[in-house]
């Protein structure tokens, strides 16, 4: 890996600047989840399915002066009110998935192929849910139905959750994981503030020109003398650049999820906005 130089500051403000990034002050806070998630992806090996072409395409968004790879028109696509959303630790099985089940549960005997159109299946394993047939396909998984015509969502969300200390004992899951990320007011406040995202960027290019980014190089890169406040390099080196690689991980994307889901109201308050209440709620 090369060290930066004077070449490498040249051809990154080709495309870089700092001024382009405030834009997304002026984002809903849905969306600035959306591009640090689509940032994640970055980082993620290996990548699946169509992951590798998407990130293709946003880097090049980026590389052309554009950080901003959600636009608000795509918002629908992300959120579509005709499609089933997938929501953070529930997962909607799709084809491919109850295809390997199917496969894995015939070549274990549980149900065979009797000739033409006709199923049977191990009268041993009739009453048997599909997680306790072929438990080492669900190490630390549970495959269920919700029944949405039941009950109340109220209802269906508090049965759930008495059911979850139950299954996580029968699975020997830790309720409370050690590497939990907090998430708070503070954390978009920090994300914003600490310029996380156009950090995360240079870091991504920096990595494509398979060049070293030294810490005094990002605050140079990141900052201006215009600046009110200019992170320095012990500052990004102890703060700044461990808080982006934590925000590009999938622990730290599913609890912005949460946050977001647990205060509803700010789904659609402009980021700036959320800084001022987190602001507030420090003083």
């Amino acid at each position: 890996m090369k060290n930066w130089n004077a070449t490498h500051t040249k051809e990154l403000l080709t495309w870089f600047s700092p001024d382009t990034y405030r834009k997304f002050e002026d984002l809903p806070l849905i969306l600035l989840y959306h591009e640090l998630q689509a940032r994640s992806f970055f980082f993620k090996t290996p990548l699946e399915g169509n992951e590798a072409f998407f990130v293709t395409i946003n880097r090049k968004k980026i590389y052309s002066g554009n950080p901003v790879l959600v636009p608000p028109e795509r918002l629908g696509d992300l959120d579509p009110f005709y499609r089933l959303f997938q929501p953070p630790h529930l997962v909607l099985p799709k084809v491919d998935r109850i295809a390997l089940l199917s496969i894995v549960l015939m070549q274990r005997g549980i149900f065979t192929w009797q000739g033409y159109n006709e199923y049977g299946i191990n009268e041993y394993f009739e009453e048997s849910s599909v997680v306790d047939a072929i438990p080492d396909l669900f190490d630390q998984k549970v495959m269920f139905e919700v029944d949405l015509a039941s009950g109340t969502d109220d209802e269906i969300a508090e049965s759930l959750k008495a059911a979850l200390p139950q299954w996580r004992k029968v699975k020997h899951i830790d309720p409370d994981p050690p590497e939990s990320v907090r998430f708070g007011y503070g954390t978009i406040r920090k994300i914003v503030n600490n310029r996380i995202i156009p950090m995360l960027d240079i870091l991504v290019w920096a990595q494509e020109q398979d060049v070293r980014v030294s810490d005094e190089v990002l605050s140079r890169l990141l900052y201006t003398l215009d600046d009110e406040e200019i992170r320095y390099n012990h500052q990004i080196k102890d703060t700044d650049r461990p808080l982006a690689m934590k925000a590009t991980t999938a622990d730290f994307i599913r609890q912005f999820n949460f946050f977001i889901n647990k205060n509803s109201h700010l789904r659609e308050m402009k980021v700036s906005d959320v800084i001022q209440l987190a602001a507030r709620d420090q003083s």
